[in-house]
């Protein structure tokens, strides 16, 4: 099988990402539900979590499903993209205040 430690490697990334959204999706749903900061703001950061963690969903079944091809691209792409924004909510979670 070419590229297993890659696909592992891709495979772990994309499940240390479900858990960063996770984490990400509470804290900004808890925010909004509880009000602290601007509530529509805190929303969409809880949206962007939830759309990182599917990114990162779709993207690992992609990659698992298809060895080769356009396919497999597409899901490291999707799991990139959703490491990407979870390094950019990390960086919002961090500087926003309480």
């Amino acid at each position: 099988m070419a590229g297993g430690g890659l696909q592992k490697a891709a495979g772990a990334l994309a499940a240390a990402d479900g858990v960063a959204h996770i984490a990400f999706f509470a804290m900004f749903a808890w925010r909004t539900v509880v009000g602290s900061g601007f509530r529509v703001i805190q929303a969409l950061w809880a949206f962007l979590a939830l759309l990182g963690m599917g990114a990162s969903a779709v993207g690992w079944a992609l990659m698992r499903g298809n060895a080769r091809g356009k396919l497999h691209r597409l899901g490291s792409s999707a799991v990139a993209t959703s490491t990407a924004l979870a390094a950019f909510l990390l960086m919002v979670a961090s500087s926003s205040d309480s």
